[in-house]
């Protein structure tokens, strides 16, 4: 088989598992978040080993250990976050009515080029339908919490993750081995490599957004709740959370807080200590965080990944986003080689060039 067959034989390939994947997103969800849990402890078992204990006990400590810990987390995270968000529901007329207080003088400016009567009703239709919607959109989300969950979805994560995960965990290094044994002898070298630096550029990436994703939380979380702004206990996590979105999930914390507080202050000297909560809190992220937790390990711009993150949602749903970074990540390290082959050719370097350059290299090696 000739090298242009086998190229298109592996893109025929590629497209094709892409195809089925695409086909069967709707019960992927357990199977890919246990490879993912799988993935994320195998550096623990694998340490576990070198210790002198057995994997099968290993994996099971560690499988029971992060379930238990997340089980134990929803436990006691859902009923407060579902008591704060019925009570922000409750108070969320009020908020519409105090902002809209708040931002008079904008009325009152606008008055002058507006009709008295479609101001009034402006401002009606305003605080009406902006509590509603809110309202609705909380009572939806705290129904979630506690009854539906996505039921079907629920049950197959509780039940079939787990398993998955075991599995995978356990049997990590035959899988390995066995994918190993199914490369392609002449490319093994260079598959090694790419993915050697997939993997080091996910495990990186991974684990740097993680620290970044916990402090930025902590940080809003203490900080919130020092100026005593409302449910600061609920939006701290939720910025923390939403961090792992380059810049949307500050910009959304900022839009939350502001509105909260505009609510619940009457001075400005408060909402600009939000707002400056908020420019700290940025310049913490974007200019110490992220360069020393993350750095460049993913080797993508920001708005590559924001644009991963849409694809993946649009493509495959919430397992597209769950997954679109490490995928992001990988392709990342593809094209950078083929970039690096393209640089080598004679599509790149002319018909020319490039016979000199392997005379060269070729005198070189006699050499």
């Amino acid at each position: 088989m000739t090298q242009y067959r086998q190229t298109w034989l592996w893109i025929g390939l590629g497209i094709a598992f892409i195809g089925i994947l695409y086909l069967l997103k709707g019960i992927l969800l357990p199977f890919l978040a246990g490879l993912l849990v799988a993935y994320a402890m195998n550096p623990a078992v694998t340490r576990f080993e070198k210790m002198g204990i057995s994997r099968t006990f290993g994996t099971l400590f560690m499988i029971l250990s992060f379930f238990l810990l997340i089980g134990l987390l929803l436990f006691i995270a859902i009923p407060f976050i579902q008591a704060e968000l019925l009570r922000l529901s409750s108070q969320v007329p009020q908020y519409g009515n105090r902002i809209m207080e708040a931002l008079k003088p904008v009325y009152d400016e606008a008055s002058r080029y507006i009709e008295p009567h479609d101001m009034e009703r402006l401002r009606e239709l305003g605080g009406t339908y902006l509590g509603d919607v809110v309202t609705w959109g909380i009572r939806l989300f705290s129904g979630i919490l506690t009854s539906s969950l996505a039921l079907a979805n629920l049950i197959s994560l509780i039940v079939i993750t787990p398993v998955v995960a075991f599995y995978c965990l356990r049997d990590w290094n035959k899988i390995i081995n066995t994918i190993d044994r199914w490369l392609p002898r002449p490319y093994e070298p260079t598959i090694r490599r790419l993915f050697r630096e997939i993997n080091a550029t996910i495990g990186g990436f991974a684990r740097g957004q993680a620290i970044v994703c916990l402090m930025v939380g902590i940080y809003y979380s203490i900080t919130l709740t020092l100026i005593n702004l409302d449910f600061s206990l609920v939006v701290g996590p939720v910025i923390g959370v939403m961090a792992f979105i380059p810049y949307v999930g500050a910009l959304v914390g900022f839009l939350l807080s502001i509105g909260i507080a505009f609510a619940q202050f009457s001075d400005w000297i408060s909402i600009g200590i939000v707002a400056g909560i908020f420019i700290f809190g940025q310049t913490l992220e974007a200019y110490i965080f992220i360069p020393y937790f993350v750095g460049d390990r993913i080797g993508l711009h920001p708005v590559w990944i924001i644009f991963a993150l849409l694809a993946g949602g649009v493509l495959y749903g919430f397992i597209g986003i769950l997954f679109a970074l490490p995928v992001a990540a990988a392709v990342g390290v593809l094209v950078r080689y083929g970039i690096e082959i393209y640089l080598k050719s004679p599509y790149y370097l002319g018909e020319s060039s490039s016979k000199k350059k392997r005379s060269h290299e070729t005198a070189n090696s006699s050499s």
